[in-house]
């Protein structure tokens, strides 16, 4: 989440929109510049030029800042067999390896999202045997949510289909969907909160 996204968030936009206006506001930045600058090229060839040059010049550099990534704009989730037990309340359960850097970069994220929304639960499945590989994660998530070590580690890998991280949604200890990590985007935070009305 980037600036020009936090603050589409705090004026009460979706988290699709947040990512989706500042796309928008630069495409029309780029027709503004063709506007008021037209006239000054004479030469035809030039000014064709020129114009898509400007026209494309602000969305392709935000772009090159902030990518638009597979997940972002689409929500392809799964549905996995329960084999665990879950909690009752509506929970966000990420499931990690202790030495996987993708998992790691959950957190930043993770933490972002309790603050915006510090009624959403948020639990942090370590798939492991020993209770030492979750210090790396306690230590730098917000003290909100919850880390626990799996007791069945061979099941938490079967419900993330091998994949990690792997988010998945539960209430009613039962699974409702689950998410890979290349398919978690603002389109499935929206999913998410949505549940939460």
């Amino acid at each position: 989440m980037n600036f020009f996204e936090t603050i589409f968030l705090d004026l009460g936009f979706s988290w699709t929109l947040a990512k989706l206006i500042p796309y928008v506001l630069m495409a029309l930045l780029g027709f503004i510049l063709v506007y008021t600058l037209h006239q000054r090229v004479k030469q035809r060839l030039k000014k064709w030029l020129s114009m898509s040059i400007l026209c494309l010049l602000p969305f392709w550099t935000y772009f090159a800042f902030f990518p638009i990534y597979q997940g972002d704009f689409v929500n392809t989730h799964f549905q996995p067999t329960c084999l665990e037990k879950f909690p009752s309340k509506l929970t966000l359960n990420v499931v990690v390896l202790p030495s996987c850097p993708y998992c790691h970069e959950t957190i930043p994220f993770m933490n972002k999202l309790i603050e915006r929304h510090p009624n959403l639960h948020i639990r942090y499945v370590v798939v492991a045997k020993s209770s030492k590989s979750m210090r790396g994660f306690r230590s730098t998530l917000n003290r909100k949510i919850a880390v626990d070590l799996s007791k069945k580690p061979e099941d938490w890998i079967i419900m993330a289909q091998g994949g990690f991280p792997c988010m998945i949604l539960s209430e009613h200890k039962k699974i409702i969907y689950a998410w890979e990590n290349d398919h978690f985007g603002v389109r499935a935070i929206d999913d998410i909160l949505s549940h939460l009305k």
